[in-house]
């Protein structure tokens, strides 16, 4: 039996922000955090990770073909998909961070 996540290399930025919100949706869902509220840690964490994803979205393999070689790369292009998970990331970020601002 193979493992699934055996093949998930974290190599660009937008996939980080993916691993790191889920690490801090884990710790605000379990553990009682001190000085700042559970919810609003979850509600920035569950924004971060649809930013990552929209940004995963955004960045689709693109292979090109040069005399003599196959290049391929990871150049922004902007979806529908991709841009509202950015809108909805963005949008949950600034509701969980408005109670910190006031």
């Amino acid at each position: 039996m193979t493992n699934p996540l055996q093949s998930l290399v974290i190599d660009y930025w937008y996939k980080a922000v993916v691993v790191a919100s889920i690490v801090f949706l884990l710790v605000a869902l379990t553990v009682d955090l001190k000085g700042v509220d559970n919810k609003t840690v979850i509600l920035i964490s569950l924004g971060a990770f649809f930013i990552g994803l929209g940004e995963w979205i955004n960045h689709p393999l693109q292979t090109r073909i040069a005399p003599g070689m196959k290049i391929t790369s990871y150049n922004r292009s902007a979806s529908l998909r991709g841009s509202l998970f950015d809108l909805l990331g963005f949008s949950i970020v600034c509701i969980g961070a408005y109670p910190l601002l006031y």
